[in-house]
């Protein structure tokens, strides 16, 4: 079965960030590589705790380590299991006003599944510090999903 993923994109206007990828499993199996910390940290940056050690729900928080760039907290905002997570993340705790939220929309597609992420919440008044901003989140994402499709489809779900 082949991946087929697209890059990225920025939407300067609206400061989002998007991408769809297609990963060769059923949505059970990225659903919990997207929600079950040791899972997370499989393809997500390289460390992820929740306050609890348990998978994501809504109010739950937690944070991500990226090797180089730090821990960045984050906290479950919606949540429709097997088909739709959402979480405001940052880079600092002490500045949830900066927050920005990724969504995953899950749509099962045969034996795959297709997986967008949406990021929103990009704000300031200076457009090329959120240019920046954008860009770098979308570099990100780029790297990040290519990291899932091949995690998910390296295991046995």
């Amino acid at each position: 079965m082949t991946t087929q993923t697209t890059a990225a994109s920025i939407d300067l206007d609206a400061r989002t960030v998007t991408r769809t990828v297609r990963v060769p499993a059923r949505p059970h199996a990225v659903w919990r590589a997207l929600t079950e910390p040791e899972h997370v940290a499989g393809w997500f940056g390289d460390a992820c705790e929740t306050t609890d050690g348990a998978p994501f729900a809504v109010g739950g928080r937690g944070r991500l380590h990226f090797e180089g760039y730090g821990w960045f907290p984050f906290e479950v905002t919606r949540l429709d299991p097997g088909e739709l997570l959402a979480f405001r993340w940052g880079q600092s705790v002490d500045d949830p006003d900066h927050y920005t939220e990724a969504t995953f929309t899950l749509v099962a597609d045969g034996d795959a599944t297709v997986l967008t992420v949406l990021e929103t919440g990009f704000t300031g008044a200076d457009d090329d510090a959120v240019r920046a901003a954008l860009e770098g989140n979308r570099e990100g994402w780029d790297g990040e999903l290519d990291e899932l499709v091949a995690y998910v489809g390296s295991r046995e779900w």
